[in-house]
């Protein structure tokens, strides 16, 4: 099994949404009841957040829904909450339940720092993040019809060969999107140059600072000699 031929996009993107419907192996979630004021309950799930809010709110003891204040992406949502409640357990209010008073951001950020990405997340804030991101998914992988599929004839071991590739690859996207402050993004048989957040900040405020200085040339305020920053 393979993905089908990919192609490359033109020219660097700077703002792109998660696709819809996009998952990983699971979600870290953040809950709250208005009738439990400054305390959420932090679990994990490998359905939906939205399912596993429901589910919960429908349990005779809860007064009124659960509200979903954020949710996270896992590679390994079981790992994922243990991290994140061994952190928080000083604010844990009973060993034997997932519930915790704190102040939410403070949740968000310990969250943040066990899981992969904050499902409000945008691409380009991730490309500040990952080198490569992937919206596609793949069961298996047949290396033998993948070197058919792409068009080369390969002798010798399949794996060796194909780690080779994927180091060269790598080079490739190193020198030609990293060091641009970019990332490589696959999504829906298409490959992406999206530019870094933090890249496109500084670079915006670089083309900014350039253009005053041109400004004041045009001007004659400094002559012939631009300002030197130090």
């Amino acid at each position: 099994m393979h993905l089908e031929r990919i192609e490359l996009q033109p020219g660097t993107v700077t703002e792109m949404p998660i696709p819809e419907g996009f998952r990983m192996a699971g979600w870290v979630y953040i809950l709250s009841n208005e009738y439990m004021p400054g305390i959420y309950k932090i679990g994990m799930t490998t359905t939906s957040p939205d399912i596993r809010a429901k589910e919960l709110s429908s349990a005779t003891g809860v007064p009124t829904p659960f509200k979903i204040e954020a949710a996270f992406h896992c590679d390994d949502p079981a790992n994922s909450e243990r991290g994140v409640h061994d952190d928080l357990s000083d604010c844990r209010i009973n060993e034997s339940r997932e519930f915790f008073k704190d102040d939410l951001e403070e949740l968000v950020g310990i969250c943040e720092q066990h899981t992969q990405a904050n499902t409000k997340s945008s691409v380009q804030s991730l490309a500040s993040e990952y080198d490569v991101i992937s919206f596609e998914s793949l069961n298996s992988l047949n290396l033998p019809a993948l070197y058919e599929a792409v068009g080369i004839e390969v002798f010798g071991d399949n794996l060796a060969i194909a780690e080779r590739l994927i180091r060269i690859g790598a080079s490739y996207v190193k020198s030609n999107l990293m060091n641009k402050g970019c990332a490589l993004v696959l999504s829906e048989n298409k490959a992406f140059c999206v530019e870094g957040e933090e890249h496109r900040f500084i670079r915006e405020a670089e083309e900014h600072q350039e253009a005053y200085y041109q400004q004041l040339e045009a001007a004659g305020i400094y002559g012939p000699n631009k300002p030197v920053d130090i």
